[in-house]
């Protein structure tokens, strides 16, 4: 069942407070149209309905998105299957002119989200020593401003950042509750709500539904602390 809290507003939109926290919530492999490419009025295309979870991962490195046009994988889902990011972007805002910044998969696409920069094309191989030289964590810090990483792999490759500052995907709800958020929040959910197509190996995954409930479970944290009237929230579906 979909559990939301009504979030209210105080007069004049996002309440009497200036915006001091940001929250960037990443999920996993979903294109616009596999979404919300029946949202009405939206720039989206139709397409045959998605099973949920879907059979497999399409193939999205750099040589996939290259011959995308006769190979990609064309379904999707609808409002009963997401029925709260069909609420939400009717309330708030949906990006359908947004398009990732890398031709490839997610790691290159995650860097680009934290450093507007990335040395890779495809995901890198495991020991891969490329490093970012500059990153947004760093740029908060000279700015006196706090950040945290909540389940997130690629700060790794980000000079003098790495481990720092990093919690556990569960670890964001409690500290949303509580009101005590810092100023930049990247949040990644573990592989059962990330709503990753099913990759052999690793456990239950793939189910949109489950994923966008956990996606609510962390807005309403956000609402009970009482952040919201001060706060942005991104939420960035692949």
């Amino acid at each position: 069942m979909l559990h939301m809290f009504e979030a209210k507003q105080q007069p004049g939109g996002l309440g009497s407070d200036k915006v001091d926290r940001v929250v960037i919530i990443f999920k996993e492999n979903h294109t616009f149209d596999n979404y919300f490419g029946t949202f009405p009025g939206a720039n989206g295309m139709t397409m045959p309905r998605s099973p949920n979870p879907p059979p497999r991962d399409p193939d999205h490195r750099h040589s996939a998105w290259l011959t995308r046009q006769t190979t990609s994988v064309r379904q999707q889902f609808v409002e009963a299957d997401i029925p709260a990011y069909f609420a939400y972007a009717r309330k708030f805002t949906l990006c359908d002119q947004y398009f990732t910044d890398v031709a490839g998969p997610s790691t290159p696409n995650h860097l680009m989200a934290v450093a507007a920069d990335s040395p890779f094309i495809d995901n890198p191989h495991p020991g891969d020593q490329s490093r970012i030289a500059s990153s947004l964590p760093l740029s908060l810090e000279s700015h006196k401003l706090t950040w945290a990483n909540y389940g997130g792999c690629v700060f790794q490759y980000l000079n003098s950042v790495g481990g720092r500052n990093k919690l556990t995907s569960d670890q964001f709800a409690k500290d949303a509750a509580t009101g005590k958020l810092p100023n930049v929040s990247w949040v990644y959910a573990t592989s059962q709500f990330d709503e990753h197509p099913p990759d052999p190996g690793k456990g239950p995954m793939g189910n949109v539904t489950t994923g966008m409930q956990w996606t609510v479970d962390q807005v309403n944290a956000i609402v009970k602390g009482g952040l919201w009237g001060r706060i942005a929230i991104f939420h960035n579906m692949g």
